[in-house]
C-alpha cells in the first residue's frame, strides 16, 4: 500500500539513523520508495524473480559439478599416490562441496531478492496506475500519478497525468457552458414573464444555438 509515513511517528532514538530514518528504512526507501510492500503484484514478480534466476543458477550448478569433478579426480590422484591421506583428503572434499552449495544457496538467494525490488519498480508502477484508472472511471478527474525516482515508465505517469488534465479542462468547460444555459434560460423566463415575444424567440434561438454546440462537442467525443 501506497502510504507516506509521517517522520514524527518515528521513534527519535532509532539505531543508525539517518536524516530521522534507521538504516534498514533508509535502504528499503531507496530501493522501493515509501511503497510499505515489496510485493505489490505477487504472481509477476515471483515469477519474473524466477525467470531471471534460473539460467544463472543452472550455470552456478554446472560450474559446482565441474569443479567438484575436478577437485574429487584431483584428491584421487593424490589418494593414489598416498593412501595414508585418504580420510583428510575425503573430508576437505566434503567440506569444499558443502561451502560450495551453500555459497551457490546464498547467491540464489540474494539475486532473487534484487530480482523482487527490480520487478518491484514496475509492478508498483502498474499497481498505481491502475488505482489511478479507477478514480478516474468513477468521475474523479483530479486523479494524478506520481512515481517514486527509480520507478520504470515513468513517461506513463506523464501521459496518465496530461489525460487526466485534459479531461478537466473539458470538464470545466461544459460546467462553463452549463452556467450560460442556465443564465439563458432565466433570460427567457425573463422576457416570457415581460410578455416580450420578440426577446423570448432571441433568448430561445441563444439557447437553441448552446445546445447544438454542447451536442456537437458530445458527438465528436464518440467519433472513432
Amino acid at each position: 500500500m501506497e502510504v507516506q509515513r509521517d517522520r514524527a511517528d518515528r521513534p527519535a532514538s532509532a539505531p543508525f539513523s539517518l536524516e530521522g530514518e534507521s538504516l534498514s528504512e533508509a535502504l528499503l526507501n531507496r530501493t522501493v520508495g515509501r511503497r510499505r510492500r515489496i510485493l505489490v503484484h505477487r504472481g509477476y514478480q515471483l515469477r519474473s524473480a524466477l525467470m531471471g534466476i534460473a539460467g544463472p543458477c543452472l550455470l552456478l550448478a554446472l560450474m559446482i559439478f565441474i569443479l567438484e569433478r575436478v577437485n574429487a579426480q584431483s584428491s584421487k590422484d593424490l589418494i593414489d599416490m598416498a593412501p595414508f591421506l585418504r580420510a583428510s583428503l575425503l573430508e576437505k572434499d566434503r567440506s569444499l562441496l558443502i561451502f560450495m552449495i551453500v555459497g551457490g544457496i546464498f547467491f540464489a538467494a540474494g539475486m532473487f531478492f534484487l530480482e523482487i525490488l527490480e520487478s518491484h519498480k514496475t509492478a508498483g508502477v502498474i499497481h498505481n496506475v491502475k488505482r489511478r484508472l479507477e478514480e478516474l472511471r468513477a468521475g474523479r478527474f483530479t486523479a494524478s500519478v506520481t512515481l517514486r525516482r527509480h520507478d520504470h515508465f515513468q513517461e506513463l505517469a506523464t501521459t496518465f497525468n496530461d489525460t487526466a488534465a485534459s479531461l478537466r479542462a473539458r470538464t470545466e468547460g461544459e460546467l462553463a457552458t452549463l452556467r450560460r444555459l442556465v443564465s439563458q434560460v432565466s433570460d427567457l423566463v425573463r422576457e416570457d414573464s415581460a410578455g416580450n415575444r420578440a426577446g423570448v424567440l432571441a433568448a430561445a434561438e441563444s439557447l437553441r444555438t448552446a445546445l447544438q454546440d454542447l451536442q456537437r462537442r458530445k458527438a465528436d467525443l464518440l467519433q472513432p
